[in-house]
């Protein structure tokens, strides 16, 4: 831990020239991003007897453990329960499970780290853009699934590509800060677990913000994961557009810390190969 601060905070910061380097040498490994995706997504499925269908059979188990709690015995479902409690459910799984893979993603690379140099950056970024091409195919089952259910399409959910967009990058900021810290400092893995279970109460998965007190509303959605499960639900069930004040708060944030940690983690480039070792 000591080494990861030493070396951020005596970092030269020159943002935009570094920025550009990095990014250029991230489109140079694009090739090798695109390769890594595809071959982990095959050996993820190669390892389970039912290959691709768990990523369906995941949110719907989820989904199963939730009302059965929530809806059907504490009585605490809204109307609609079932298509609420998805529309919520399946962009936490996303947010939840990005962040916990990429914690030890560059642990796990030493491996590719021993054979090839590489940004360190890459590792993180290739469990993001798996989890995305996972995530695509569920939300278009998503989609067809409310379909069935009785939602009717509306015009609003055109704003959905920019809730995915706005949750991508707010998955790669904090994927990026884990991934660069748990490697100097593996017990923190702990206390992020915690953190993200306690998110997962206070995102309103399984219950409506109308049963938190008016006073606490503001408090409330301080958790982007909040504003973007209510963005997500009042696109696709309610008819309404997002709050894009909101939207642009989370974009701008996320943008400002994925750029910081762009910076952190091509200073600290050469210091992982002897942590990880």
């Amino acid at each position: 831990m000591y080494s990861f601060c030493y070396n951020v905070f005596h970092f030269n910061f020159t943002p935009p020239r570094n920025f550009i380097k990095v990014m250029s040498t991230i489109f140079h490994f694009s090739q090798l991003i695109l390769v890594k995706v595809k071959a982990n997504l095959q050996a993820e499925a190669a390892c389970n007897y039912l290959s691709y269908l768990w990523w369906i059979f995941e949110p719907i188990l989820h989904m199963f453990v939730f009302y059965l709690v929530f809806g059907f015995l504490l009585q605490q479902g809204t109307e609609d329960f079932v298509a609420f409690l998805l529309t919520g459910l399946i962009p936490w799984l996303w947010f939840n499970k990005t962040i916990s893979n990429s914690m030890m993603s560059i642990v796990q690379g030493k491996g590719l780290m021993m054979q090839v140099h590489l940004p360190k950056i890459i590792l993180p970024t290739i469990v993001i853009f798996q989890d995305v091409v996972k995530q695509m195919v569920v939300i278009i089952l998503l989609l067809f699934f409310l379909i069935i259910y009785g939602v009717s399409p509306s015009p609003y959910w055109f704003a959905l590509p920019s809730l995915l967009i706005t949750e991508i990058l707010l998955i790669s900021a904090c994927s990026y800060i884990v991934a660069a810290v748990i490697p100097f400092l593996p017990d923190l893995s702990y206390l992020v677990r915690a953190c993200l279970q306690m998110l997962m109460f206070g995102s309103g998965i399984f219950y409506s913000s109308d049963m938190i007190p008016t006073s606490y509303h503001r408090l409330f959605y301080l958790n982007p994961m909040a504003s973007l499960l209510a963005s997500y639900r009042g696109i696709l069930l309610y008819n309404k557009w997002p709050d894009w004040q909101d939207l642009f708060f989370i974009v701008g944030g996320s943008l400002t810390v994925i750029l910081i940690m762009i910076l952190v983690l091509r200073k600290l480039d050469h210091v992982y190969p002897r942590v990880v070792l």
